[in-house]
């Protein structure tokens, strides 16, 4: 985590936009995947007549009024892509939980924030939110699970939360949009660059999980194969620390570049001003990596 970043991972109140690591609670919020019998889903409107005696077929109850009916042997129009899924999340008919896994600048752009003359459109993805007894949040607090991170408690939550990121899902922006009153959290900074850990651990083994992971087998094969050394434990730390500082350099310093060019794309602010500041973080940011760089390296020399 960010040692510039104060304060215990946790949550606060959902801000005006959407964001990392908001989290919405809604029944719509489906962990859906698709099986060998998936398939494409045509819509029709059932006469109100007919409804009652397709309720008898199907051994329900149908009012006499009109319903939308879905098959296979219907053609989809373009209108209506549905398709045949399987839900492996949550008790039926509960509100169930997820957590915004999207860049905040994609989701941004996806629904329209801030752009105007723009609708929303495109896919976010989301991971969503289990509840477990508190014996298996606390195994994965104590051994890293990349695809399953265990969240803080919270009273907004019933039991113990973790975030499924092996189950991740995509949810349309423009129907999202309609729910956005549903955001019940979101994560504080903290808790923000913690799952932003997470998350780029698992999609793609980078970012301080897996580099720490990797680094400590180093120190063991530094170690010979044996139990692992203090001084091939720092020699590791050394590494990590550098490691540490560009992960700063882009998940930090870059993102304010990124934000210092849409306010003056987009909000009209004056381009040297914004300049200057970022300019010098990075700078400083690259200074602070070469000279750890170069201690590091000599540090694994010197077990040579």
């Amino acid at each position: 985590m960010d040692e510039e970043l104060s304060g215990e991972p946790g949550y606060a109140d959902p801000g005006d936009s959407v964001l990392f690591g908001d989290i919405f609670r809604a029944p719509f919020l489906l962990d859906l995947f698709a099986r060998e019998d998936t398939c494409l889903l045509g819509g029709a409107t059932l006469p109100a007549h007919l409804a009652p005696k397709l309720g008898g077929w199907l051994q329900g109850k149908l009012r006499a009024e009109e319903t939308i009916v879905l098959s296979d042997r219907l053609p989809p129009k373009e209108a209506d892509r549905y398709a045949l899924a399987h839900a492996s999340f949550g008790p039926p008919g509960e509100p169930r939980l997820a957590m915004l896994v999207s860049d905040s600048c994609i989701t941004a752009t996806a629904l329209a924030q801030g752009r105007q003359k723009r609708s929303p459109s495109g896919r976010v993805l989301f991971a969503p939110i289990n509840v477990v007894e508190v014996d298996k949040w606390q195994t994965l607090v104590d051994n890293v699970d990349f695809g399953r991170m265990p969240l803080p408690p919270d009273d907004g939550f019933d039991g113990y939360p973790v975030a499924e990121l092996r189950h991740v899902f995509m949810i349309d922006a423009i129907h999202l949009e309609r729910h956005l009153d549903e955001r019940l959290l979101t994560c504080n900074e903290p808790l923000a660059a913690h799952l932003e850990e997470y998350w780029n651990g698992y999609a793609a083994r980078r970012g301080p999980l897996a580099y720490e992971r990797n680094l400590l087998k180093l120190a063991w094969l530094l170690s010979g194969a044996e139990e692992v050394t203090e001084d091939n434990q720092a020699v590791a730390g050394k590494i990590a620390d550098v490691f540490d500082i560009g992960w700063r350099l882009e998940g930090g310093d870059l993102e304010d570049v990124s934000e210092a060019e849409e306010e003056v794309r987009f909000k009209g602010a004056n381009a040297a001003e914004r300049l200057d500041p970022v300019r010098k973080a990075l700078s400083g940011r690259l200074r602070e990596m070469a000279a750890g760089a170069e201690q590091a390296a000599d540090a694994l020399d010197a077990t040579a």
